[in-house]
């Protein structure tokens, strides 16, 4: 029993900076970006400009403290942008996938959480558990 798959992504919401502003500001072209759309039927996207960097098709691999050093490194000098997007009153976290096919989870060292904490940086994981095939 093991990870299946994982992957993180570093997420910026905004009410009011567009995400191409976003891009230009943190200087990481992103994956995924949805501008606020104010006639969208889902409400999130009514009211919140979205930007994020995943490293879902960087890495191939089931250690999540791979992909997560990988958005570190990208970060890396970036503290002060990442906080002047927060005053500005930009939302930023890493969320994260995690499957699995049984016992086990994601781990993340001391080390890891104070660079967590130096970016300013939250972390949140969407966990699925599949079958195993030959149970």
């Amino acid at each position: 029993m093991a990870c299946t798959e994982t992957y993180a992504t570093l997420r910026i919401f905004s009410d009011e900076m567009h995400p191409d502003e976003i891009e230009k500001y943190i200087g990481i072209q992103s994956t995924d970006s949805v501008p606020r759309d104010p006639n969208s039927k889902y409400k999130p996207r009514r009211e919140l400009n979205f930007w994020s960097r995943t490293t879902e098709v960087d890495l191939n691999s089931t250690d999540n403290v791979k992909h997560l050093e990988l958005l570190l490194s990208l970060l890396n000098g970036k503290e002060g942008e990442l906080s002047s997007l927060r005053d500005s009153g930009c939302s930023t976290d890493i969320f994260c996938r995690w499957d699995s096919t049984g016992q086990g989870g994601p781990r993340l060292s001391v080390a890891m959480m104070k660079e967590l904490v130096k970016y300013g940086l939250g972390i949140s994981w969407d966990m699925y558990f599949d079958e195993e095939e030959n149970a």
